[in-house]
């Protein structure tokens, strides 16, 4: 599903995004959440501010920031892209009212860390509904994927 050798090397930070009591636009607190028991130097949970961790995320000296979040980008419910900040704006849809294009590039100036979003396509944003199946299991993939990139990232 996904690749994460074309990262760069070096120490990986992961930042998830989201609202849980909108269904499937907490994917990316839920990602966070999960990973972080493991992970806490370098995994955070923004929920509906990420902004507000910038200073955490610098400290935490990444080469590689990974934001993982809700989108709507006309895919498949569950379907994950990964994007880079050039590539978000105009071409998907966050779900949240700050542009996430910025985010990114404040990240990329301030980190000098090379910046992707992972993108998972939502079915519902519902407030008050579970998270549909199609991203839970997509969420699954990622606490898997994002752990292993962590453990690798971790030996050397």
């Amino acid at each position: 599903m996904l690749n994460f050798d074309e990262l760069a090397e070096g120490r990986v930070v992961v930042v998830g995004i989201g609202n849980t009591l909108r269904a499937d636009d907490g994917a990316g607190s839920l990602v966070a959440e999960r990973l972080r028991e493991r992970y806490p130097d370098v995994v955070f949970d923004g929920a509906q501010a990420p902004e507000n961790y910038l200073g955490p995320i610098r400290r935490a000296g990444p080469d590689v920031v990974v934001l993982v979040d809700a989108a709507d980008f006309g895919g498949n419910p569950g379907e994950v892209r990964v994007a880079a900040a050039e590539d978000v704006e105009g071409l998907m849809m966050g779900t949240h009212a700050a542009p996430l294009s910025m985010f990114m590039r404040v990240l990329d100036h301030e980190t000098g860390a090379d910046v992707r979003l992972v993108a998972v396509q939502v079915a519902s944003t519902a407030l008050g509904v579970s998270m549909t199946s199609e991203v839970a299991d997509t969420v699954d993939h990622l606490v898997l994927r994002l752990g292993e990139l962590l453990d690798r990232r971790a030996e050397r």
